[in-house]
């Protein structure tokens, strides 16, 4: 199936710059996402350091980092990225290599996390969530971006799929609306509420909206 051209201006167009260090992905990420009309690759970078150089007169929307066992330490990468650019969000591609938590990404400023067995549409509304503009509230797909560390030091770094489920149910969602949202049952959503109140260390869904505040999930913004 073929996207509908449309006469969107580049203006309008989330520009991405993919990060990858093997050109056959760059490649494959590219031609991925050609045909979406919202999106626009603007450039590939083979690390993080021509990912700067590029960045500084193409000024993208977001960077897509895939994570390879070859290429630079991730949170290396991530703070590298985050401090020259603050404002640009980093969507993280391939979270489960080399044993990777999701915590330690998101403590080193990553906006977003996807695994690489995700397929186009995934990976498209994963970028689209992270428009500068609609950051008026909380970003889908666990689009977490806060620095701080769980509420709860000794209960263990929360996995990717937890930190999805916490930001789902502190902006509201019910059980079967989360299992929606993330293509998975309604008793894994149940499973997943059980191992957060364990590891977090609180009980109820108030508490576990508290706990995802104070990770940053969350906006207390109304």
């Amino acid at each position: 199936m073929h996207a509908i051209p449309t006469n969107k201006s580049r203006e309008e167009r989330l520009r991405v710059l993919l990060i990858d260090d093997h050109p056959v992905v760059l490649a494959g990420l590219k031609s991925f996402l050609r045909e979406e009309p919202d999106l626009e690759v603007i450039a590939t970078a083979v690390d993080p350091g021509e990912a700067l150089r590029r960045a500084e007169h193409l000024r993208p929307d977001v960077f897509l980092l895939t994570i390879s066992s070859s290429g630079p330490a991730p949170v290396d990468a991530m703070r590298s990225l985050r401090s020259r650019f603050p404002d640009v969000a980093v969507l993280v591609l391939g979270l489960d290599a080399g044993g990777m938590s999701a915590q330690s990404l998101v403590e080193a400023g990553a906006s977003g996390f996807l695994d690489k067995s995700s397929g186009r549409e995934a990976l498209v509304k994963a970028l689209k969530s992270l428009r500068a503009e609609d950051d008026t509230g909380p970003r889908r797909l666990a689009a977490v971006r806060d620095t701080s560390p769980p509420p709860s030091s000794g209960s263990g770094s929360l996995s990717r799929r937890e930190l999805q489920v916490l930001t789902l149910i502190a902006e509201g969602y019910t059980n079967k609306q989360i299992a929606d949202e993330l293509g998975i049952s309604v008793r894994t959503v149940e499973t997943h509420r059980e191992r957060l109140m364990r590891k977090l260390d609180v009980q109820g869904t108030a508490a576990l909206t508290k706990a995802a505040i104070a990770l940053g999930l969350v906006s207390t913004k109304a």
